[in-house]
Formats: C-alpha cells, sequence, structure tokens
C-alpha cells in the first residue's frame, strides 16, 4: 500500500453522500471537499450541516482563490427550526405548523420524543436535497453513534406507523434519503487505536444493521512515510553526544511512534475483510498536513484519486 492511499478502486459515489465518523476527526473538511469536487465537475453541489454552520462555511472559503471551480450551496439545518419545517411540509402551511407546535398538549409530547425531533430534522436534509435536483447533495451527519441513530430512525419509524402522517414522512426519508440505491456513505476517522477500532465497528453495523455498507473510509492525518535514511541519521546525532543528542532522542521517539500508528492503522484496518453478504469500504489515507486544509485543497486530493 502507498503511503497516502492503499490504491483500491473507488466505485461510484452515489448523488448524496453521508459523511460520518467520530467528532473531531475532520468530517467537515472531507465533506466540504466532497462537495468541492462535485462542483467542479457539475457546475454545482450542496453541502448540508446541522448547529450553526460556521466550521462548513470556514472550510469552504479557505484557500479558495479560483471562483471558477463551480458554486457549493450551503445548507444549515437548525434542530430548533427543523420541526416547524417538517410539519409546514406536512399540513402545507407555516401557520398551521406554528399554531400545532405550539399546542399546549403537543409541546410536552415532543420533547419526550427525541426521535421525532430527529425524524424532523432529515426530512429538512430532503427538502433542502430537493432544491439541487441532479446534483451532488454532501450531508455532514452528526458524530457516530448519534449518526448511526439517524440513520436506522426511518426505517424504524415507517415499520412501526401502519398508515398516517408519520409512516408517509418516515418512507419518503427512507425512499428519497437512506434508500443504498441512491445514497452513499463515506466513513471518516483517525490513525488512533481507540477510535480505529471503534469505526471498524461501525462501518460493519452500517453494512449489517443499516443496509447502507460504507463506500469510502478516509484515515484523516495519516502520518506521512519516512526515509529509512532518517533513523540512521538520527541515531548518529545519539551517538555523537553534545548538546544535540537529547533532541535527537526526543526526534527518535516521535519518529518511532509515527511508524507504530502507521503499522498499527494498517493492521487494524486489515480486519474490515469481506465476509459472506458484506461489503468492505474502499480505503483512503489522508495525510497529516502542518496548515489547515480549505475545500479546494481536499478536493484536489480527492480527485487526484478518483475517489470524489
Amino acid at each position: 500500500m502507498s503511503q497516502e492511499s492503499p490504491g483500491e478502486a473507488h466505485t461510484p459515489l452515489g448523488p448524496l453522500v453521508l459523511v460520518t465518523g467520530k467528532g473531531g476527526v475532520g468530517k467537515t473538511s472531507i465533506a466540504a471537499g466532497l462537495a468541492e469536487a462535485a462542483a467542479r465537475r457539475d457546475g454545482s453541489a450542496m453541502l448540508i450541516e446541522f448547529g450553526d454552520g460556521e466550521s462548513g462555511k470556514r472550510i469552504l472559503a479557505q484557500n479558495r482563490k479560483d471562483k471558477s471551480g463551480g458554486k457549493v450551496l450551503h445548507r444549515v439545518v437548525d434542530p430548533r427550526d427543523a420541526m416547524e419545517k417538517a410539519i409546514a411540509n406536512l399540513l402545507g402551511s407555516t401557520l398551521l405548523a406554528k399554531v400545532f407546535l405550539n399546542n399546549f398538549a403537543v409541546r410536552p409530547m415532543l420533547r419526550a420524543a427525541p426521535a421525532m425531533r430527529e425524524l424532523a430534522m432529515l426530512e429538512c436534509v430532503r427538502l433542502y436535497a430537493d432544491e439541487l435536483p441532479g446534483k451532488r447533495v454532501v450531508v455532514d451527519m452528526p458524530a457516530t453513534g448519534h449518526g448511526l441513530t439517524w440513520l436506522r430512525l426511518p426505517v424504524q419509524m415507517r415499520d412501526m406507523f401502519a398508515s398516517g402522517p408519520i409512516h408517509d414522512l418516515a418512507a419518503r426519508i427512507v425512499d428519497r434519503l437512506v434508500a443504498p440505491s441512491r445514497c452513499s456513505v463515506v466513513v471518516v476517522t483517525l490513525p488512533e487505536r481507540l477510535v480505529l477500532s471503534e469505526t471498524v465497528e461501525l462501518c460493519r453495523a452500517l453494512d449489517k444493521e443499516v443496509k447502507l455498507p460504507p463506500a469510502r473510509l478516509v484515515v484523516n492525518r495519516f502520518p506521512s512515510e519516512l526515509a529509512p535514511e532518517a533513523w540512521d541519521q538520527t541515531r548518529a546525532l545519539i551517538a555523537r553526544g553534545g548538546p544535540e543528542a537529547d533532541a535527537a532522542k526526543e526526534l527518535l521517539r516521535v519518529m518511532d511512534a509515527r511508524r507504530s500508528a502507521r503499522e498499527e492503522t494498517m493492521s487494524i484496518l486489515g480486519q474490515l475483510k469481506p465476509e459472506k453478504g458484506t461489503h468492505v469500504p474502499s480505503k483512503l489515507l489522508f495525510p497529516e498536513s502542518m496548515e489547515d486544509l480549505g475545500a479546494v485543497d481536499v478536493a484536489a486530493w480527492l480527485e487526484a484519486r478518483g475517489a470524489a
């Protein structure tokens, strides 16, 4: 396997790409890069994220000097507004949705039913995605555990309610948002034992339980491979003694730790092997960088590997 990528073939991604993983692994950077690459190819694309949207906004703008690459529409799902938008779509009226949600009997019921809020947020994703038919939509999903619950939820709610508005809402999300024929899942992780081990389990759960096998597994901040002579030169400095020896010892420790992290990462990734009826995602080893990368940089790296 090469330094930056195991060199695997990458199957084409669907029109809807769901990017998930633990918090702090660089999901938003990868999601923004995928949206940027699609916009450069198709003229436009969309990035959807949750919360305040500041992370996506910053990464999309960062290092972007060339404005001719295509337009990435940035949409943010605000949890506070999601329920109103979803109910308004069901009732056909924002005013009626406000009246319904402000009903004294409805408010405590909704507070006690987080599944309804999450279903409403997924419906908002679907509504935003419908703004850009025929173009790629990339969704920066919540962190691992929450994201996995979200992906299970529409099928569970559809099957729980045999008919009625909630059944129809869940069924619409299943058909338009989380259908394997329509969406692809990209999982992002870090080269750390605990995070990697949890990511392997996430990939298996997505495949076996949610029936959405990941298309890509991106290991972010993967340590670059050092030339063999780097160890010889560092050991020579230590053997020489003098004021540089202590610094060289610390450097050798860091170099050994980086090499161990690389080897451990490849060993854990090796646990993702084809089993009967399961799919193994193609793997991408995104190299660590001394600077903050913007969407343009990430897009270029993904494009060079045929992974966007």
